[in-house]
């Protein structure tokens, strides 16, 4: 039987840059936004946000445009956010973290891009992409000029608010167009069910790219919040902490292998800002709870943690577990949940017939978080959105493509249907890594496997027939940060003469990973 969010009713116009108006409206003077120093109050971000947004709106954007923001974590990520949904458009987050061909890969598969903010630091990476750059370091004299009231832009609730890229399997990142509604729905979940509010201030830690960020950066916005932003491009462990212990940060929003850092940090230094901090939500990939589990239960640890799952294409989280029964979660998968508010998730086999609870079989999502679809979609993409049969007739309804079932009431993750992987918080598609790898000069072939490391980690290791004898593997590495963003990039290279083949004559992928003994966990890279 499928997991039922429960139902709850919304107001008629579900615009997130609305919650935030009114509450620039209601607490103009109350802190909206801090970054190093640099601290700015909701009037201030919303009077900038509204400048920015007349100014795109007299260069053409407006509802159906979508916008590219490449830049670091500073107040003008967070002011051209809502800037560019003020206008009436979809924001595109384009992480600077990555290199600049796979930037261009990103831009050059929305056909309706209109223009990519930028600045002096980051527009070198979007140099060849489509679309006008937009330099937000030269804007003060225009931004002046423009009025500081809210625009006046009508939208509806299947609107697109902000589009995401997933990994390809074709090479080719996949766009994943986010509707307001669904939007809306998530943000008021996670204020509704857990009582967030204008105390509940939130860190970004992870990488603008990812779905995750897109929550963080909001949500402690969307109940009247601050968020306070991580002042480097890539992770800090030491000063993501100081920042939380300083300001006192309540929600977190990240990946298990983050918070592995950062409870590593705590302990290394003593600390207790992690414990007293009010909520922790984690997903994106397996939690490991052995790596949480002597934390957690330390004396007078007050943080909750919520293990979630969700998929991009559905607004990001479909259910989420309250982590507390430890020696349940030894030797078994951890539950996922019970589905957020509007959402539904059942296990369908491949007749999209549902299996009875405690049988595998595929998560399939439906209800308002459903996104609009990928952008340029081929057929085969196209067809993970398709439509639930129901006596209120029928609705949206995706395939995730994740294996899991149902007991008691929770959702159990249990992996993949296809290729697809989790690293490091992040989905990619296993042929996607192949294929930036294959691109290289010096590489004929390739298979890449997760496989895990000494801790049960998932790690990528690659398997490489050469086009001459003496590969370089390190030099294969540091080329491929050319193209690929780090968490693609394989952490270890097998030079191969051939691959294994099975009776069928294919790549026996059983036999490589037989080859290759489980590696002790590598050090944590600085790339959240």
């Amino acid at each position: 039987m499928a997991l039922t969010g429960r139902r709850v009713p919304l107001p008629d116009n579900l615009l997130v840059h609305g919650v935030f108006e009114s509450h620039a409206r209601l607490t103009p003077d109350r802190t909206a936004l801090t970054c190093g120093a640099t601290e700015l109050t909701y009037a201030e971000v919303n009077e900038r946000s509204n400048r920015l947004a007349h100014h795109l709106i007299s260069l053409g954007v407006g509802r159906g445009s979508v916008v590219g923001v490449c830049l670091d974590r500073t107040p003008e990520l967070v002011i051209s956010i809502l800037g560019i949904m003020k206008a009436g458009a979809a924001y595109v987050p384009l992480d600077p973290t990555y290199p600049a061909e796979r930037l261009h890969l990103m831009v050059s598969q929305l056909d309706r891009i209109k223009l990519n903010i930028v600045s002096a630091g980051t527009r070198a990476l979007l140099s060849t992409a489509p679309g006008e750059l937009l330099l937000v370091d030269e804007l003060g004299a225009d931004l002046r000029a423009r009025p500081a009231s809210n625009p006046d832009v009508a939208l509806g609730n299947d609107d697109l608010c902000y589009v995401v890229f997933t990994s390809g399997s074709t090479g080719i990142p996949k766009a994943t167009a986010i509707r307001h509604a669904g939007w809306y729905n998530l943000l008021e979940w996670l204020r509704l069910e857990y009582r967030l509010d204008s105390g509940s201030s939130g860190l970004t830690v992870s990488s603008f790219g990812f779905d995750i960020s897109q929550r963080g950066l909001m949500a402690p916005l969307f109940c009247g919040a601050a968020i306070h932003l991580l002042p480097s491009r890539m992770f800090d462990p030491g000063m993501a902490y100081g920042i939380i212990e300083q300001r006192q940060v309540k929600q977190l929003h990240c990946a298990p292998s983050t918070l592995y850092v950062l409870i590593d940090h705590e302990v290394a230094v003593g600390g207790d800002a992690l414990t007293r901090m009010g909520h922790v939500f984690i997903g994106g990939e397996p939690l490991t709870v052995s790596r949480v589990e002597e934390w957690a239960v330390r004396e007078g640890n007050s943080c909750v943690l919520l293990h979630q799952y969700g998929v991009a294409e559905c607004t990001d989280v479909a259910s989420s577990h309250l982590l507390a029964d430890y020696p349940r979660y030894r030797g078994a998968a951890t539950p996922a949940g019970p589905a957020v508010y509007n959402t539904e998730i059942s296990i369908l086999d491949e007749d999209l017939t549902e299996v009875p609870d405690g049988t595998t079989g595929e998560i399939c999502i439906s209800g308002m978080s459903v996104s609009a679809g990928y952008l340029n979609a081929s057929p085969a993409d196209a067809r993970r959105f398709t439509e639930l049969p129901t006596a209120d007739g029928p609705v949206p309804l995706y395939l995730t493509g994740d294996r899991g079932y149902l007991a008691a009431g929770e959702l159990v993750v249990v992996g993949r249907v296809d290729a697809q992987v989790k690293i490091r918080g992040m989905r990619m598609d296993l042929g996607d890594v192949e294929h930036g790898v294959r691109g290289h000069a010096l590489v004929e072939d390739v298979v890449v496997l997760a496989l895990p490391d000494g801790d049960g980690e998932p790690r990528l290791v690659a398997y490489v027939l050469p086009v001459a004898d003496g590969l370089n593997t390190r030099r294969l590495y540091r080329d491929l940060m050319d193209v690929l963003p780090r968490n693609m990039i394989p952490q270890e290279f097998i030079v191969l003469d051939a691959f294994p083949l099975n009776p069928n004559g294919k790549t026996d992928r059983r036999a490589l990973a037989a080859m290759t003994a489980p590696a002790a966990r590598a050090p944590e890279r600085n790339d959240q």
